[in-house]
């Protein structure tokens, strides 16, 4: 009996704390039945505290040296004190833009695409429940960067506005934070592993109380990618690889500690530039990147190349490339739409699993033989 008396006891505790801070709803407990765990970025970082959700982002950016925080409370639910800094934004979210097509995936894998009410650019989404909205008129256009529409993203009063940001005088944040919006800056692309990358579907899943929903999706990817990973831990031939082409009198290549560099690690593949510590891209002299790339084996991401003769038009020393003398260029643009919209930014952020399996099969044919290559297309 004292037992049960105790636990009543505990309850109407919890119950009277509970209204305190949620006056208008039970959704205060709800917020917690699931709580997600990041394992891999190192992008974004989850803090459970006072009945409310703390997220950071501390990496939006190379270089930067600026972070973003937010405070998601259930509605109805009185802020508490101390989080100044905080965005403060109430959940769950009802209606968002996206600025960015590598969030279109994260949003349709979560069954959110009827809360989207705007994005940068909707003829040219590759997703199909994205390019249903834009066709039935749920979806407005409302520009990135430099050609963002302001008064088009005012008039659609989203909650939040899901953007990414470079650094440079060309980010959308600040214009709307200043016009009174609220911005939820997404990193994805600094992350140094493929599944740290996929991991942002937690992010976008807290905005919305997805939790329990994010955490079985990314479940399933990292099962699928660590299995596949499996099969060349063990090789002992591993190919060298390059990746991009020159544009402006440079050549960015990807960072030796980018999501790039360990899809090629994973797949078994030596990547070129390996040694390099940056996650993001890095301008290189194209001289520079000629010398290291003349005797690689395999060259991918070519660009919007489709095919070989692309390759020594755009510059004739391209024909003394090992990897062009052998026809061993693979682009990432299989899927792409005829507005443009490459599939491999879109559903490739949450299946790094096919992009890995398309990667193995190039790179080690014998290891998965029966495997038709989803995002990549080899040149000819």
């Amino acid at each position: 009996m004292a037992l049960k008396k105790t636990y009543s006891w505990k309850m109407l505790v919890f119950g009277l704390t509970m209204l305190l801070f949620c006056p208008l709803s039970w959704e205060c407990s709800a917020a917690f039945t699931e709580k997600i765990t990041v394992r891999y970025s190192h992008g974004f970082s989850v803090e459970y505290r006072d009945n409310v959700t703390l997220i950071k982002v501390t990496n939006p950016w190379p270089g930067a040296s600026t972070s973003f925080q937010y405070l998601l409370k259930p509605r109805g639910m009185v802020t508490p004190g101390g989080y100044e800094g905080y965005q403060i934004i109430e959940t769950p979210v009802e209606s968002m833009v996206a600025l960015s097509s590598t969030q279109l995936a994260f949003i349709d894998q979560l069954g959110l695409v009827d809360r989207l009410v705007g994005f940068s650019d909707p003829a040219r989404a590759h997703t199909s429940s994205v390019r249903a909205a834009a066709r039935q008129g749920r979806l407005r256009a409302v520009g990135q960067n430099s050609t963002l529409q302001i008064e088009t993203v005012l008039d659609l009063s989203p909650e939040v506005i899901f953007t990414y940001g470079t650094g440079s005088f060309r980010d959308a944040y600040p214009k709307l934070l200043e016009a009174g919006l609220k911005v939820g800056m997404i990193g994805e692309y600094m992350e140094s592993t493929p599944l740290g990358r996929a991991e942002w579907i937690k992010f976008v899943a807290l905005f919305f109380n997805r939790e329990q929903e994010a955490e079985k999706i990314f479940s399933q990817i990292e099962t699928r990618y660590l299995q596949l990973a499996a099969l060349t831990r063990e090789l002992t031939e591993r190919p060298t690889v390059i990746t991009n082409t020159p544009y402006g009198g440079h050549w960015s290549i990807a960072g030796g500690n980018s999501f790039t560099s360990h899809f090629i690690q994973d797949a078994g593949a030596t990547y070129v530039w390996r040694e390099t510590g940056d996650t993001g891209s890095i301008p290189m002299d194209i001289e520079l990147v000629y010398d290291r790339g003349l005797s690689a084996d395999f060259w991918i991401n070519t660009g919007i190349w489709t095919s070989l003769s692309q390759a020594t038009h755009s510059d004739p020393r391209f024909s003394a490339f090992k990897s062009l003398q052998t026809a061993k260029l693979f682009n990432n643009n299989k899927r792409v739409n005829a507005a443009g919209g490459n599939d491999f930014w879109e559903s490739g952020m949450v299946q790094p699993d096919v992009i890995l399996a398309d990667l193995i099969h190039i790179f080690h044919p014998e290891l998965l033989p029966d495997h038709d290559l989803f995002y990549y297309r080899q040149l000819k």
